[in-house]
């Protein structure tokens, strides 16, 4: 799990800021140049994908965390989670980020979170009730095992099916971030990422060759595809 070790960018400090000599072209020193803010182009599109790198790991482990919950105690709530199911999360999201004027990190990430769990909930209720209906699982409750110590056997179990999803709600959580952000609807400019080089970069690439926005857009591409490329034999 390769994307997990991108939680720590979220921790990584912003790079330092010289306007003074911000602006320069692509150079041996700085081969995608400099920003009009001093930064050197390279490590702004390194640390703004490991930030949305680190961003979609976090926001999956929640999504695949409430979807286990969903599947193991959800029955009540089948109807609501059928609605949520039947448009994509940003779809929920953009209305509402128009209307406060951008959604913060934190509060993206618990969104996409929640939106993104009815998604994943019925291939996971699937293997917990095919495990409710066998042997092993009698064989718990005629014993009278408690729900602790069911819950610590079967506990690695559960997280080992809840892992095959990870890459399809780290894919969602990615789009739904950069979607946002290049809208200008997502976190501001103190949370730099994919989304954030993209909003700034993508008008410019009409008349100006950025290297920085080519850079930006072929790692979104890049991430998109290898996401969907791990992703499409676990639903097979």
């Amino acid at each position: 799990m390769w994307r997990l070790l991108f939680l720590l960018a979220l921790l990584l400090p912003d790079l330092p800021l010289d306007p003074f000599h911000g602006g320069l072209a692509a150079s041996l020193w700085h081969p995608l140049g400099v920003d009009e803010l001093g930064r050197d182009a390279l490590l702004r599109l390194l640390l703004a994908g490991a930030r949305s790198v680190g961003f979609a790991s976090a926001c999956a482990l929640l999504a695949l965390g409430l979807a286990l919950l969903l599947a193991w105690r959800g029955r009540r709530w089948r109807g609501a989670l059928s609605a949520l199911r039947s448009l994509p999360p940003v779809l929920f999201l953009l209305p509402l980020a128009a209307a406060l004027g951008g959604i913060g990190v934190a509060a993206l990430l618990l969104l996409l979170g929640l939106l993104l769990a009815p998604h994943l909930e019925p291939p996971l209720r699937g293997k917990l009730e095919t495990f409710r209906r066998s042997p092993a699982w009698a064989a718990e409750r005629t014993l009278g095992a408690t729900p602790a110590s069911t819950l610590r056997r079967w506990a690695p179990w559960a997280l080992d099916q809840a892992a095959v999803l990870f890459p399809s709600a780290w894919l969602g959580a990615l789009w739904g971030e950069a979607t946002l952000s290049t809208l200008g609807l997502g976190p501001g400019p103190s949370h730099d990422s994919l989304g954030r080089l993209l909003l700034e970069q993508l008008p410019r690439l009409a008349t100006d060759p950025s290297p920085l926005g080519w850079g930006a857009l072929v790692v979104v591409l890049g991430l998109a595809w290898s996401a969907s490329g791990s992703a499409a034999p676990k639903h097979g």
